[in-house]
């Protein structure tokens, strides 16, 4: 059985009407940066360990017509679904299969045909407890049922930092955390298909109109690679993004240049660099193209959607100052649609992580790495971004 919390209605009132949606959230301050504690630490505080969450990964459900979010907890309460209309959210009671080491659903929740959904396990624990913890797990939910179905650890002890899913072949990508493996899963025969160490890691990659899964290899040129499913062979480039300032490393170690990856409408990869750069790509060619950056004083460009518009929008910028953008391929111009902010709690957008859209057109972000409160849902409305007839198939999860 699945729990309900209930968030009370209030007016808001800002540029873009933005309100932030609270799940939980904290009591006690983490007053040193995130990134010299350790799992350790984060579950030895009783506020941090339940409290202390970030809204990881969110997707739009249109048959049931509710958001998924999955969170990072320390509790290992991960995965909860959120109706708009009764402004509740649904706890999926990840924890009844978890184990303690599974504390993040990070960039990896994919919707499935038949109203399921696909996610995986990320993790944030260090060396001394690697032998610990046996990896991150691929699971489905299916909601009819209510059930969980484990399938599998594919790169043990590793976890699975994002995912994707190739619908037509059944196939689901993947990239682990902290050593970077690129890995195959085959949905149908239920077995790991490949595994490649490829030493760099993207925030978010994507599949191309042919099919194939871009990302990145090697610690020191974060070049590009694409996978071939057909052939079932790595194409190894030897460039990697534009740009001698790509921020390599910013967030965590060895992490590549690309903070987000998409289709575009118009068949080709739009990339989001760590310094905020937006880069079209070529799918046919691997060259890559600078199309500037939505806000120029940001950095990060961490999430990006297509809208039912057919334009893309994301989120820039970091620690408060996060700005919606829109950008229209074709006539590759940039809007900047403003400062995500709640006027209500007098918040602003800490980080954004992801971001999609509803059928109705709202845009739902998920928030990360806050550390005075816990990272919020977040609704954004932007009064032309939903146009008065859409095709059935516009919808990309």
């Amino acid at each position: 059985m699945t729990s309900i919390t209930r968030v009370e209605p209030r007016p808001t009132s800002s540029l873009i009407r933005t309100r932030a949606y609270v799940l939980r959230d904290t009591c006690k301050p983490v007053s040193v940066p995130l990134s010299t504690l350790g799992y350790r630490e984060f579950v030895a505080e009783p506020d941090w360990y339940r409290n202390l969450i970030s809204t990881t990964s969110v997707l739009w459900h249109p048959k049931r017509q509710r958001l998924i979010c999955g969170l990072t907890s320390f509790d290992t309460d991960l995965l909860y679904e959120f109706d708009p209309t009764a402004e509740c959210f649904h706890n999926l009671n990840y924890p009844r299969i978890s184990e303690p080491f599974e504390i993040k659903i990070h960039r990896s929740l994919a919707l499935m045909e038949d109203g399921s959904i696909l996610g995986a396990t990320a993790c944030l624990h260090r060396e001394d407890q690697r032998c610990e913890a046996p990896g991150g797990r691929v699971f489905r939910y299916r909601f009819d049922t209510d059930e969980y179905e484990d399938l599998g650890r594919p790169v043990p002890p590793e976890y699975v930092q994002s995912i994707d899913v190739d619908h037509e072949r059944q196939l689901l990508y993947g990239f682990t955390y902290p050593a970077f493996y690129f890995f195959v899963y085959d949905l149908k025969q239920r077995r790991v298909r490949r595994t490649n160490y490829v030493g760099s890691i993207p925030h978010r990659t994507a599949v191309d109109r042919h099919g194939c899964v871009w990302g990145t290899w090697n610690n020191r040129t974060h070049s590009l690679f694409k996978y071939d499913p057909e052939a079932d062979e790595m194409h190894f480039f030897r460039h990697g993004l534009p740009g001698s300032t790509r921020r390599e490393g910013m967030m965590f170690p060895g992490q590549g240049p690309i903070d987000m990856m998409l289709a575009g409408p118009d068949g080709a990869i739009y990339i989001g660099q760590l310094n905020s750069e937006l880069i079209r790509l070529d799918p046919d060619t691997g060259e890559c193209e600078s199309l500037g950056r939505p806000v120029a004083d940001k950095l990060r460009l961490p999430a990006m959607t297509l809208g039912l518009d057919q334009r893309i929008y994301g989120v820039t910028g970091m620690e408060n100052g996060c700005h919606l953008f829109r950008f229209t391929p074709g006539i590759d111009v940039f809007e900047d649609l403003g400062l995500i902010k709640d006027h209500e709690l007098n918040v602003s957008l800490f980080i954004g992580h992801d971001i999609c859209q509803s059928d109705e057109g709202t845009f739902w972000i998920g928030e990360t790495d806050t550390t005075d409160r816990a990272g919020y849902l977040w609704a954004c409305k932007v009064p032309d971004a939903t146009p008065t007839s859409v095709s059935k198939n516009v919808y990309m999860p």
